[in-house]
């Protein structure tokens, strides 16, 4: 009998002692100094994961595993915490159209070294025409993910047509959240998916709802987060395949917002 119970009590110290091993397994890996962050995309028509039957067209979806979070029936819900102004540079080719080339921070400030934010929208490079298009990048987490304890972030973008929308959220973390002493992830939103079109066609367009207030244990997990993304020994990486692959072109009135 007493033989029995030692033999359970080890058996039982050596499951402790694997899964104690089990959970610290790749903690040496330091993932912050090389952080892809996917994006939360909404499906065009066009969108290579629609014309390859992985995703629906006005689904939201994350840009590298095609996970969907939500869709025109069923709003992403997210909790902002960080925000990148950018400028996307589109060089033009020979047939007169504007492609995506790259994208560099905003540098809002006069007295700071590399001061860009007044640079034109229409403009030469190289002995190239290129054009400037305003872009907010909004890092986000799923409340869902949180809850799990396996959040990780995303980003959503706002640039050209859809800016305004991103403006409000910006508004929100750092104009009302700041007069209420709040920080900037007090606040949850919703991604709504509506419609826009002109005399090119119809596409898809995020439509931004103010949601409920996070909870402590969101704003505790989005501020470790944001700690992580900003601190100067992390190198985010923001998956621009969407850039890369769609290369969408763009009117002679882009940029003006």
């Amino acid at each position: 009998m007493g033989s029995s119970k030692n033999a359970n009590e080890v058996a039982v110290k050596a499951t402790s002692e694997l899964s104690t091993e089990v959970q610290s397994w790749g903690q040496e890996v330091n993932v912050g100094q090389d952080l892809l962050i996917p994006k939360l995309l909404l499906m065009q028509g066009m969108s290579d994961a629609v014309t390859e039957g992985k995703a629906g067209v006005g689904e939201w979806v994350d840009s590298i595993n095609l996970t969907k979070f939500g869709s025109m029936q069923s709003p992403v819900e997210v909790i902002p915490f960080h925000v990148q102004k950018m400028w996307d540079i589109l060089t033009e080719t020979e047939d007169g159209q504007f492609e995506w080339t790259r994208s560099e921070p905003i540098i809002e400030s006069p007295l700071a070294t590399g001061y860009n934010d007044n640079l034109p929208w229409n403009d030469k490079i190289d002995g190239k025409n290129i054009k400037r298009v305003r872009r907010l990048n909004f890092f986000v987490l799923i409340p869902s993910e949180v809850a799990e304890g396996i959040s990780i972030p995303y980003v959503v973008s706002f640039k050209s047509t859809t800016l305004k929308e991103g403006q409000k959220i910006l508004n929100q973390m750092y104009v009302r959240n700041q007069r209420a002493k709040l920080s900037p992830a007090a606040y949850k939103f919703k991604l709504a998916v509506g419609r826009a079109e002109n005399d090119k066609g119809k596409w898809f367009v995020p439509v931004v709802e103010l949601g409920s207030r996070a909870t402590d244990d969101e704003v505790k997990d989005a501020f470790n987060w944001y700690k992580t993304i900003t601190n100067s020994s992390t190198k985010v990486v923001v998956d621009e395949s969407d850039n890369k692959d769609n290369m969408q072109t763009v009117s002679a009135d882009t940029g003006e917002f």
